[in-house]
């Protein structure tokens, strides 16, 4: 993601150059923010007998957001507020934006939310890992899933329908059409890397057919997905998502109590006293109680204490949602 911070207009410039890119603009977006950007709607000057469809650069008055994951798309709902000149009776007049991969857009802060804390969120979106198009693969079965720092999503199986022992020929068959779908895949979702998993032999066969990173494991398909997950090449995506953390709270709360804090006062508490190593906070919960959980957000920023920021629909998200939302490891 590209950005720009104004700290004198709190004013943030960003461009979404991926995807997930839009899951982090919605995260720092808040009611009652301005959003300012090109868009386009239906515009009918005065007298003229019908409307037609504009270009025109509008700022509205954040009222919703609607983010939708898998369909990579981030609407903004508000009251227009600002309209370029020689526009008139837009103002007031309720608009959305539709945010979009490589469309500039500029969003003013309140005042309350600390621009720290904000530049923050923008550096986990600019430090997201690697995309990586897994393809796990055995003699029966082809699984292919996309991994971002969004989690793991499963895109698509395709089956080996080859009676057994037919031959090398149909081997063939089945790898040159796995093959087509993971050229197919790479032309939409332009991952950093490609990486073939599953069974050393069948591995090896299919690096003819498919190029990228060869990862053996015991098993393909859709249950090599699961298991590459599991794995400790997964590790670094784990510990970028919180799941290394969350583990580490678990235990905590299992055999040390007093080094974790569970629940919004806990943590304020705890993060007032400067005591927060770590912070995990539901991407809901913020959203839920923005005010607070900014305020807390920016003291842990300045002890030094580490943010996650995790999504609901993720394992360990529904493990925080039931620990209150808010957690916290404690230095002390």
């Amino acid at each position: 993601m590209k950005y720009e911070v104004d700290r004198k207009r709190r004013v943030i410039k960003v461009v979404p150059e991926r995807e997930e890119d839009l899951y982090f603009i919605y995260l720092l977006i808040d009611m009652g923010d301005v959003v300012r950007g090109w868009t386009v709607r239906e515009y009918k000057p005065l007298g003229a007998k019908e409307g037609e469809r504009m270009k025109m650069y509008l700022g509205i008055r954040v009222e919703a957001l609607e983010y939708h994951k898998f369909r990579g798309s981030l609407r903004v709902r508000g009251t227009v507020v600002e309209a370029q000149e020689g526009i008139e009776g837009v103002k007031g007049r309720r608009h959305t934006f539709e945010l979009a991969v490589g469309r500039e857009v500029e969003i003013e802060k309140a005042e309350e939310r600390p621009l720290e804390v904000v530049e923050e969120v923008l550096n986990m979106a600019r430090n997201s890992l690697p995309r990586i198009l897994l393809v796990s693969i055995d003699d029966e079965e082809a699984a292919f899933a996309y991994i971002t720092a969004l989690g793991v999503e499963v895109l698509h199986t395709v089956y080996n329908n080859a009676e057994r022992g037919g031959g090398n020929s149909l081997l063939h068959n089945y790898l040159v059409y796995v093959g087509k779908v993971v050229e197919e895949l790479k032309r939409r979702l332009d991952p950093d890397k490609v990486v073939v998993a599953g069974p050393h032999i069948v591995v090896e066969q299919a690096s003819v057919y498919i190029k990228g990173d060869r990862v053996s494991q015991s098993s393909g398909g859709l249950a090599g997905v699961y298991e590459f997950v599991r794995r400790g090449l997964y590790d670094e995506f784990k510990k970028e998502m919180g799941v290394v953390a969350y583990e580490r709270l678990m235990r905590l709360l299992a055999t040390e109590r007093e080094l974790a804090a569970l629940g919004l006062e806990e943590v304020k508490e705890a993060a007032a006293s400067g005591r927060v190593d770590i912070l995990l906070v539901l991407d809901s919960y913020l959203k839920e109680r923005p005010g607070e959980v900014w305020s807390v957000l920016y003291e842990v920023y300045k002890s030094r204490g580490r943010i996650y920021i995790v999504r609901e629909d993720t394992e360990i998200g529904a493990g925080l949602r039931a620990l209150g939302g808010i957690a916290s490891i404690l230095r002390w």
